[in-house]
């Protein structure tokens, strides 16, 4: 991530006035690097394409700096520079939204998220329990169409308002509502279907 400041500190600026200053941008990377990264390896569901598409997203976020009006924070801008990044990166690999959305191990074979996140339960049978509800989750959110699912993911997922939603996708208020809605209706569904 290094190589992004330094990547971008040495392009050539343009000479008209600047909405965010270059000396902002290395604070800027430093306080936002990790939830974009985040993001889109949730998104894409490949490290090393997220690693990518999080470089992209700061080196156009400073290219693009002069058109940064204050609207909204920079972090709903870089959240949504990062998403129509992972968009067009699907629409050109021509996948699914979520074709990817466990990562997979060294022989290619699918990994469970579950295993990664941490639980303080002392019980093994209450962790592998734990496991599995949030595996079905996961499972369920696969079914969901992309909006919804970028829905579900900017609120359980990066903890964002319903208004920060709409200004990064970049939507009506009501119709974060309805995506989130359905989407928690849908894994519901799915949810109870499987015995969870």
């Amino acid at each position: 991530m290094a190589d992004i400041v330094t990547g971008m500190l040495a392009l050539e600026a343009a000479p008209d006035a600047k909405s965010l200053a270059e000396q902002d941008f290395d604070q800027i990377v430093r306080l936002h690097q990790r939830r974009i990264y985040r993001i889109l390896l949730f998104l894409l569901k490949d490290p090393d394409a997220a690693e990518n598409l999080t470089q992209e997203c700061f080196l156009r976020a400073y290219q693009k700096r002069s058109s940064f009006r204050g609207e909204a924070a920079v972090e709903t801008w870089l959240t949504r520079i990062a998403i129509n990044l992972a968009r067009d990166y699907f629409r050109s690999k021509r996948h699914g939204f979520w074709q990817k959305l466990f990562p997979r191990d060294d022989r290619g074979e699918l990994r469970d998220i579950a295993e990664q996140i941490p639980d303080g339960r002392v019980s093994a049978e209450g962790e592998l329990l734990e496991r599995e509800r949030v595996a079905a989750v996961w499972r369920a959110a696969d079914r969901l169409s992309p909006q919804q699912r970028e829905v579900f993911l900017l609120r359980f997922v990066e903890e964002m308002s319903l208004r920060e939603i709409a200004a990064t996708l970049q939507i009506e208020l009501g119709t974060v509502k309805s995506h989130l809605s359905r989407a928690l209706s849908s894994i519901r569904t799915h949810v109870k279907g499987a015995g969870q």
